[in-house]
């Protein structure tokens, strides 16, 4: 069962072999969204998550480790329950817009490796969308090649 949470909520869950998990902003174009979920909808190795309220996320995960005194179990944050289901050598990939990653905080939450994704100012059109959709495919693909061979060389 993956963990629900108020400020992100995953549009294709993470299965047991996932590879990548692509992280993106609620605020980027729904279309967008739409056509980005359609081309990884029967690819098992890869999880998408939307964030909705970015920055409640990241105050309730700085505020769950601030208090020391807490154990472990009692202070975890929502951040944490959603990305508890993501194996240790999973990839994050941060899709953003903006210059500035927004997201990009989420690896440090449980280590995760992250890679951002800076799309190129993306328009309302529907070459800009498959454009922008295509250069997160192309980052999804060559972080699952690169995780497929790091399980081989172990």
């Amino acid at each position: 069962m993956q963990a629900t949470s108020e400020s992100a909520i995953w549009i294709k869950a993470p299965m047991a072999d996932v590879a990548v998990v692509i992280v993106i902003s609620a605020s980027l174009p729904h279309p967008f969204i739409d056509q980005l979920h359609g081309a990884i909808n029967g690819w098992d190795q890869v999880a998408c998550l939307v964030v909705e309220y970015p920055t409640a996320l990241l105050s309730d995960w700085l505020r769950s480790g601030s208090n020391p005194t807490e154990s472990a179990s009692t202070s975890s944050s929502q951040a944490q329950l959603l990305l508890n289901s993501v194996p240790p050598n999973c990839y994050l990939l941060d899709v953003e817009a903006d210059p500035v990653p927004g997201l990009a905080w989420l690896g440090s939450v449980l280590g995760h490796k992250l890679r951002v994704v800076e799309l190129n100012g993306i328009a309302h059109t529907d070459a800009a969308m498959d454009e922008a959709v295509e250069q997160v495919l192309s980052a999804v693909r060559t972080l699952a090649k690169i995780l497929l061979q790091e399980r081989c060389v172990l």
